[in-house]
């Protein structure tokens, strides 16, 4: 039964004491309750004895001839790196002898002469208690390393807001050794500010604050953290507080650095709304704008007016040419068309040589004639693509809210109708769309 506790081990125990029946007496119980006993004559022995062998308890007689108990119990426990419990064994009942037992490392004492029920039953608890201590220190062991390798920042904090426990990773995001952090207040070391602002004030661990009882756990997707050095870095934050007996004894901070992950997500959105080849705003943004500015335009009573672009005799340069320098072509058409416009308004490139411009700044129907006139004489002017000096121009169709549209379907129908009728009137012009018009479908330049 014994024997159980150590999970297929039998625990092995070191008993000294000078008295060789006593000793005797001793090892034949012992091993009658199934344990592996060696005896020790002397206290130079039983040090020995201990530093050679290791036992899962040592039983100690007090008074032996070179070494008492007392100094061979305080030996062993700074000899040792993990000491086996001590028993000690003793005819003395003085409350001197008993303070000193304690005070040298013993975990117990039992007096003689032996009451051996009382002793098998002191071993068991003893044993019991050292296997369940091994084991906690143990998982702690265990659990300390799986922090110890995670790749996010944890650190723990107790009652009175100070760190008892940081974990590598978070160091090396924070920047500190981890002397500089443990037995500090949490918020001198965790410094948070939302992004967009530079006041590092954000309460790292609010659960904390004298007078707060609500237990509730925070996190921020997004928050600013400090360095050591100063620098800063966007992480993913949050913090749980520990709950014991329904008061909370403490906090957990798990953070992560996701400047590499919200740079990688800046780049995913950039992407998904400008066109790779001229960097213009794409189709798909424009799709989500458009709505937006009418919705935005008719809430303040403002005039919206979108130019649809058309190239003329943009397929006889790829035609001709090749589509490497009707690429520069595309580049340059949208170079020149932003050069042209205000920073409120917008130039989009729909997809082949497809673009549009949408004025929110124009206040009347002569400034997007204007506009679209602008663009025409900029395109017109020769474009030079690598060897070759091109010609084209373009075909604009005008559409404006709300004198011929209300949402944003109509308006971009319109426009491409406009732009259509533009083109059958000899290209390199803009129309305007008109009602009385009947609807045509649309072709490219």
């Amino acid at each position: 039964m014994t024997a159980a506790l150590f999970s297929g081990g039998i625990p092995r125990i070191l008993v000294a004491d000078d008295d060789e029946v006593i000793r005797m007496l001793l090892i034949q119980f012992l091993e009658g309750e199934g344990y592996e006993v060696q005896g020790a004559a002397n206290g130079r022995e039983a040090m020995d004895m201990a530093s050679a062998a290791t036992f899962d308890l040592i039983i100690l007689d007090i008074a032996m001839p070179d070494y008492d108990g007392y100094t061979i119990c305080e030996n062993i426990r700074a000899s040792l790196e993990n000491p086996p419990p001590v028993l000690m064994v003793t005819a003395l009942e003085d409350e001197e002898s008993v303070d000193r037992s304690f005070k040298a490392g013993a975990v117990d004492y039992i007096r003689k002469p032996i009451q051996w029920s009382v002793l098998k039953n002191r071993i068991r608890y003893i044993l019991g208690a050292s296997l369940a201590r091994h084991e906690l220190e143990q998982l702690s062991r265990n659990y300390e390393m799986i922090l110890d390798a995670a790749a996010n920042g944890i650190c723990g904090v107790d009652e009175d807001r100070r760190i008892s426990f940081i974990n590598p990773a978070a160091l090396t995001m924070l920047g500190y050794e981890r002397d500089e952090v443990i037995g500090r207040r949490c918020d001198t070391i965790f410094k948070l500010s939302m992004p967009g602002t530079d006041d590092f004030n954000v309460n790292a661990c609010p659960f904390l604050v004298p007078g707060n009882f609500q237990p509730a756990s925070i996190h921020h997707d997004e928050i600013r953290m400090v360095r050591h050095d100063g620098s800063s870095f966007l992480a993913d934050y949050r913090a749980t507080p520990i709950l014991r007996d329904g008061r909370i004894k403490g906090g957990v901070i798990v953070f992560q650095d996701i400047t590499e992950r919200h740079a990688a997500a800046e780049i995913i959105r950039y992407m998904a709304n400008h066109d790779s080849l001229t960097s213009l705003r794409n189709r798909n943004y424009f799709h989500r704008r458009l709505p937006q500015a009418i919705s935005l335009a008719k809430r303040y009573g403002r005039m919206l007016c979108l130019l649809f672009i058309d190239l003329d005799r943009f397929k006889p340069v790829n035609d001709t040419y090749g589509h490497a320098v009707g690429d520069l072509v595309l580049k340059e058409v949208a170079r020149r068309l932003t050069s042209m416009l205000r920073s409120s308004d917008s130039v989009c490139r729909l997809g082949g040589d497809e673009f549009v411009i949408l004025l929110e700044s124009s206040n009347s129907v002569e400034g997007a004639r204007n506009v679209a006139q602008k663009a025409i004489d900029l395109l017109s002017e020769p474009i030079e693509a690598g060897k070759h000096v091109c010609y084209i121009g373009a075909s604009i169709g005008i559409s404006i809210y709300p004198l011929d549209c209300e949402d944003a379907e109509t308006m971009l129908r319109h426009a491409d109708i406009a732009m259509y009728r533009a083109k059958e009137k000899g290209r390199n012009r803009f129309e305007l769309y008109a009602e009385d018009r009947s609807e045509l479908p649309t072709t490219g330049g």
